[in-house]
């Protein structure tokens, strides 16, 4: 049985097709399951060594799970939620390294592009291009874009001052400034950037990438080719420099789930979005 169909009604109709939720790690997903779990419980199916939780969260009906880390288990995790559960759209959530100069930590990223900075099959392609694909950069969903990029915005609105007297003596920058949401190009590759070196040549290749990470172009990438809409955001937790481990730790410890939780509320309960 599809397990999309678990989510049908007594009378047998089908219902809404899921919305399919990811993370890396468990704090990048807030309450979510919790809250699933409140409102109409949690059906679990495990896949390829990953749980998929199926529920309604927030008044949408979702499949959360946790892609884990780096680009082939975010795409692993990504088709399965397509050819398995039968998602209508892919959202993924959770920290960043800052790229760009007005980007820092606590702000949030909305991806509009991805692209993976470590792909390289010169000469045969060029840099950045995906072999086959003729293509280097993959869009996000603009609707979906838009609406995490407002979610965002209420958050921060809402929120933000309660995060500078939360969180000021972790993040002292919070003391004096809020957080700022950006839109525009998230960039992935299989290493955790931290050093100068590293970023300034991420910097230079790409002049404008906001954020780096380690699974959205991937993401991205598979459903370009399977006609998904999908949509990344992420919360700056480093400036993927020489005191990247540290504040990445800190921050996906005590903040990254305050984040989720509150961005991934406003955006499920206006789900689905207008004009898609």
């Amino acid at each position: 049985m599809n397990p999309s169909s678990l989510q049908s009604g007594a009378t047998g109709q089908s219902a809404a097709r899921p919305l399919g939720v990811l993370a890396a790690l468990p704090q990048e997903l807030g309450d979510l399951i919790a809250t699933m779990q409140t409102e109409s419980g949690v059906l679990t199916r495990t896949l390829g060594q990953r749980d998929y939780h199926l529920g309604t969260v927030h008044g949408t009906p979702c499949v959360v799970t946790l892609a884990r880390v780096g680009k082939v288990a975010a795409a692993a995790t990504a088709s399965a939620l397509i050819h398995v559960f039968d998602v209508d759209a892919l959202v993924f959530t959770g920290v960043a390294g800052g790229v760009g100069p007005d980007v820092h930590v606590g702000d949030v990223v909305v991806g509009e592009t991805l692209l993976q900075h470590d792909m390289n099959a010169e000469p045969l392609f060029p840099r950045h291009e995906i072999p086959l694909l003729a293509r280097s950069r993959f869009d996000a969903d603009r609707a979906l874009a838009q609406a995490l990029a407002a979610a965002c915005e209420r958050f921060v609105a809402e929120e933000g001052a309660a995060l500078a007297a939360r969180f000021g003596a972790a993040l002292p920058r919070f003391e004096t400034t809020l957080p700022r949401v950006h839109r525009g190009l998230v960039i992935s590759g299989d290493q955790f950037v931290a050093s100068a070196a590293a970023v300034n040549a991420l910097r230079a290749a790409l002049p404008d990438a906001l954020a780096v990470e380690m699974e959205g172009a991937a993401i991205a990438q598979v459903c370009h080719e399977y006609e998904v809409p999908c949509a990344v955001v992420r919360t700056i937790s480093d400036t993927a420099d020489e005191h990247a481990s540290t504040s990445f730790s800190s921050f996906l410890t005590d903040i990254a789930g305050t984040y989720s939780t509150g961005i991934l509320r406003r955006f499920l309960a206006s789900y689905p979005v207008a004009g898609r």
